[in-house]
């Protein structure tokens, strides 16, 4: 695999995705334990919006590395600073709502957006190092000494 080729979409999302699935099967059953009906409903209501939100968002840092890969990081936290910014305003939005727990809904969206950053960390992390082999260094000056050297000193 070539270490500047972005990784392909499905493998980059699911280990994130089943990871945000335990955590949020953990989320129900907190929330029945606090809260009943209302806490089940918040905990499955919260997975599904990082799950969905998340998805969405790494699927659109994909397309981008595929076509651009400089953009990467900018859009990558661009991205990731929107998906905050509405999850706060859903939050926020819905503070006052009696169909669902509130706390459960927090807690369930916390937990599971800091396992899906953590799963994706691991999965970047778990990507070969770019290196350059000295050969591939060889056509980047005409010197005849340089060239030598660089053939002699393979370091």
């Amino acid at each position: 695999m070539n270490p500047d080729s972005p990784i392909p979409t499905r493998a980059a999302l699911v280990r994130p995705a089943i990871a945000t699935a335990v955590v949020g099967l953990l989320g129900v059953v907190w929330g029945a334990l606090v809260a009943g009906t209302a806490g089940v409903i918040a905990a499955v209501m919260a997975t599904a919006v990082v799950l969905a939100f998340f998805a969405l968002g790494q699927m659109a840092v994909q397309k981008v590395l595929a076509t651009n890969p400089a953009l990467g990081l900018n859009v990558a936290l661009g991205v990731y600073m929107g998906q905050i910014v509405v999850l706060f305003i859903l939050l926020a939005a819905l503070r006052n709502a009696t169909f669902f727990d509130p706390r459960v809904f927090a807690g369930t969206i916390v937990a599971c957006a800091l396992v899906w950053t953590a799963m994706i960390v691991v999965s970047l992390s778990k990507r070969p190092s770019a290196y350059v082999e000295p050969e591939s260094t060889l056509g980047l000056s005409d010197d005849p000494e340089v060239i030598a050297r660089l053939r002699k000193d393979p370091s």
